[in-house]
């Protein structure tokens, strides 16, 4: 059986137990779907503020939020290898009146059209085109595409930190203009927060006191979708570590989307955190962030310290990927080509705090400390 025939037999499946569904009455519940999980965490705990908790979680496994210290009515497991759960889970998005989602759900193309549906996602800016614009998708059958399109299109409304997310958002799922929530992220929130940043910044240098005494190099690339299952990166870490010197440690956090994290590195300036560790959490430590593609440095941003670049495949991504436009021109630093120049950045690093303040005021217009108040307030408003 073909790929596009499994897909089609799940999506009869879920359609099958909606209409079934379909006979149990409509309450002003709110359902969360997550595949991370940070944004619908910072937005439960608004509602909750506001006295609201008729909340079910449904978490994929690739979901690391617990939700535990939230008010919410039930929190599930959604796979299809846990079938109770999961039949719960769509008896539960059916009789809901908003469906909050932060990832691509293949089920909106049978999703029942009572419910709202709101994008979250999960980052607050983009390098690389995802989505409808993903090059790759002229490589899919015409079949997939249909699919693609009408998952967009269920999209009832996308919550976006800036007009230039927006922007991308029109593009990537080919949204109306009247399709966005602009109450910013709610998971920036946290950087506003300064009790919040101390307690973790405390837990952090008591687990690693070295990060007292050093400074904090953060290495933190996207994924490579060939690379999901071990990501090969050619950068050559202890050389690294020898030839900028002992003021420096250097933690290297992978994306979650991969599996395994980088391994054998025995150097003491040196800490691998695997994926169970909050990159938000991190970047309170950091004073110095390395990256290529990835929306951390949207994030990172509101920190105003230095970046640097290092595509050490910007061809190759360019060509499989694509860009929102000309990579230099998207990146708040220098961009480097192999680990020589990477040195010499760290090393004389030429930092520009306006450059950083410009950026983060471009893709994070909206979220102001509030974007999880203001995202419960509009929920709140329309159930």
């Amino acid at each position: 059986m073909t790929k596009e025939l499994l897909i089609q037999l799940f999506l009869l499946i879920n359609k099958f137990f909606f209409a079934l569904f379909s006979i149990f009455p409509t309450r002003k519940k709110m359902v969360f779907l997550c595949d991370f999980g940070d944004n619908a965490a910072y937005t439960i705990q608004a509602l909750n503020e506001q006295g609201y908790s008729d909340i079910i979680v449904l978490k994929t496994s690739r979901c690391n939020e617990n939700f535990s210290n939230l008010n919410v009515k039930k929190i599930m497991l959604f796979e299809m290898k846990d079938l109770r759960q999961y039949i719960g889970g769509l008896y539960h998005i059916s009789t809901c009146k908003t469906l909050l989602i932060d990832n691509y759900v293949p089920l909106l193309n049978v999703l029942p059209k009572h419910i709202e549906c709101i994008q979250l996602w999960h980052a607050a800016g983009a390098i690389k085109k995802f989505a409808l614009s993903d090059p790759s998708i002229a490589y899919r059958t015409p079949a997939a595409v249909r699919r693609f399109r009408k998952v967009y299109k269920r999209m009832d409304k996308v919550v976006v930190g800036s007009e230039q997310m927006a922007k991308i958002f029109r593009l990537a799922f080919h949204k109306e203009p009247d399709a966005f929530l602009r109450t910013g992220i709610p998971r920036t929130d946290f950087y506003f927060d300064e009790k919040h940043i101390a307690e973790v910044r405390t837990r952090l240098f008591e687990k690693y006191p070295i990060l007292r005494e050093k400074k904090v190099l953060l290495y933190a690339p996207t994924f490579r979708d060939l690379e999901l299952t071990t990501q090969q990166i050619p950068i050559h870490f202890t050389k690294l570590m020898q030839d900028i010197g002992d003021e420096y440690v250097l933690i290297i956090k992978l994306h979650p989307a991969v599996q395994h994290t980088v391994e054998n590195l025995m150097h003491p300036q040196i800490i691998v955190l695997d994926n169970q560790v909050p990159i938000h959490e991190v970047l309170t430590v950091t004073d110095c962030l390395i990256s290529d593609y990835s929306s951390i440095p949207f994030e990172y941003a509101f920190f105003n310290k230095p970046q640097i670049f290092y595509p050490y495949d910007l061809d190759q991504y360019r060509m499989s990927r694509g860009f929102w436009s000309d990579y230099p021109t998207m990146v708040p630093g220098p961009v480097v080509d192999n680990d020589e120049e990477l040195v010499h950045a760290i090393l004389h690093l030429d930092f520009d705090a306006t450059i950083i303040q410009d950026y983060s005021s471009h893709w994070n217009t909206y979220s102001t400390g509030q974007s999880s108040k203001n995202l419960a307030e509009y929920l709140l408003t329309h159930l």
